[in-house]
C-alpha cells in the first residue's frame, strides 16, 4: 500500500460557519493566508452576536475507555504519487480517488447503538459544558469503534476541548466563535460562548445545536481515520477555485451525514423525541452556505444540508454519505 499523504501539523482552511435559523447575526470571516493553509481543520456551526471575553482555559475530555479499545489494523491511505507505477514485487496502494469514492467505511452497514441517553443539560458553566460533552464523547467514540472494527479501519479515540475566549492549538488560534475539528490532534473544539449564548436564547434549540455540532466534528474524525479528509485535501491540491469549493462541499456534507447516522443510530436512547426533536428538525431545515454572509459557497446550501443530514439520520450507515460520488447537483 502507498505511503500515506503527510500532513504538517499546522495546516487550516479557512471556516465557514452553520449559520443558527433567520435572524441572526453573522461576522464576516477573515481571508486566510496561503502560508497559514499547513494542517487540517474541519469547522461548521453557529457564530454568535456575543461580544463577551473570558480567560481562557481548555480541558480535554477523558474517555475511561480509552485503555481498553483496541485498534485495528491500518487504514486506506492515499498514495503521494498515484500515478506512479508499483514495483512488481510491490502492490499499488490506492489513489486518492479510490479513497474517497470507495473506502471501507462505506460497506459498514448500520452503525451500532452506544444505547446512551443524552447527558445533563445545562451549559450554564464551562464546567457544566465540558461534563456535557465529556459524556458525550465516550458514546460517539464506542460507536464509531464498533462500525470501524467492522472493516477493518483504524480507530483512535477523538478529543474533545470546551474553552472560552481563545486558545492555540495545532490548527491555529481557536477564537471561540464556532465549533471545529483539528486532524492535526484529532481534537474537537468546543468554544463556551457560543454554547452558552444559545442556551441563553432559547434551551432546547441549544440542546438540538451541541448535539448536531458535535455529531457532524466528529464525522470528521471519522473521515480522518478512513483517510478520506486527507485524501480530499490531496485532491484538492491539483484543482481549480471552483473545483475546490465543490471538494469543499462534499467534505462538511459527509461529515453532516455522518453525524446524522450517529444520531439516528441513537435516537431511541437520546432520546430523539418530543420537543427536542421538532427543535433539531427546524434546526436542521436552516444549515448552510445560504445564511453566511459574505456567502462562499463552501459547506452546501440548506437543501443540501437537510437532504444529507436526513439520509444519514433515516438509513444509520456511512454508505448514505459518500457524497464524493454523487452527483454536482446534490451537493451545491
Amino acid at each position: 500500500m502507498g505511503q500515506p499523504v503527510q500532513q504538517a501539523p499546522t495546516w487550516q482552511y479557512p471556516p465557514i460557519p452553520i449559520p443558527q435559523p433567520p435572524g441572526g447575526r453573522r461576522r464576516r470571516k477573515k481571508k486566510v493566508s496561503r502560508n497559514l493553509l499547513i494542517g487540517i481543520v474541519a469547522l461548521a456551526v453557529l457564530v454568535v452576536g456575543s461580544g463577551v471575553t473570558l480567560a481562557v482555559r481548555a480541558l480535554g475530555s477523558d474517555d475511561p475507555e480509552a485503555k481498553q479499545t483496541p485498534t485495528a489494523p491500518a487504514s486506506e491511505t492515499p498514495s503521494q504519487t498515484p500515478s506512479e507505477s508499483p514495483s512488481p514485487s510491490t502492490p499499488r496502494g490506492p489513489t486518492v480517488d479510490e479513497v474517497v469514492k470507495s473506502s471501507r467505511l462505506y460497506t459498514v452497514g448500520p452503525v451500532t447503538a452506544s444505547k446512551c441517553v443524552e447527558p445533563p443539560f445545562a451549559p450554564v458553566t464551562v464546567a457544566a459544558a465540558r461534563q456535557y460533552y465529556g459524556r458525550l464523547l465516550p458514546c460517539m467514540n464506542r460507536t464509531w469503534w464498533l462500525a470501524m472494527k467492522k472493516v477493518n479501519l483504524p480507530f483512535r479515540l477523538a478529543k474533545s476541548v470546551v474553552y472560552v475566549g481563545k486558545i492555540p492549538s495545532p490548527c491555529g488560534i481557536q477564537r471561540g466563535v464556532r465549533a471545529s475539528y483539528c486532524a492535526a490532534n484529532e481534537t474537537i473544539y468546543l468554544p463556551f460562548a457560543v454554547d452558552n449564548g444559545a442556551y441563553t436564547r432559547d434551551p432546547i434549540h441549544a440542546r438540538a445545536l451541541m448535539l448536531n455540532t458535535f455529531a457532524h466534528e466528529y464525522g470528521h474524525h471519522v473521515q480522518k481515520l478512513a483517510g478520506i479528509l486527507p485524501a480530499s485535501m490531496t485532491r484538492a491540491q491539483r484543482m481549480s477555485p471552483n473545483q475546490k469549493l465543490l471538494e469543499s462541499r462534499r467534505r462538511e456534507l459527509q461529515a453532516t451525514c455522518l453525524g446524522a447516522v450517529y444520531l439516528g443510530a441513537n435516537a431511541t436512547f437520546i432520546p430523539m423525541n418530543g420537543v427536542l426533536l421538532a427543535k433539531w428538525k427546524v434546526l436542521i431545515t436552516h444549515l448552510g452556505d445560504d445564511y453566511s454572509r459574505p456567502r462562499v459557497h463552501d459547506h452546501g446550501n440548506r437543501v443540501s444540508n437537510y437532504q444529507w443530514t436526513i439520509a444519514g439520520y433515516n438509513n444509520k450507515k456511512p454508505d448514505s454519505c459518500n457524497t464524493f460520488t454523487a452527483a454536482e447537483v446534490r451537493v451545491n
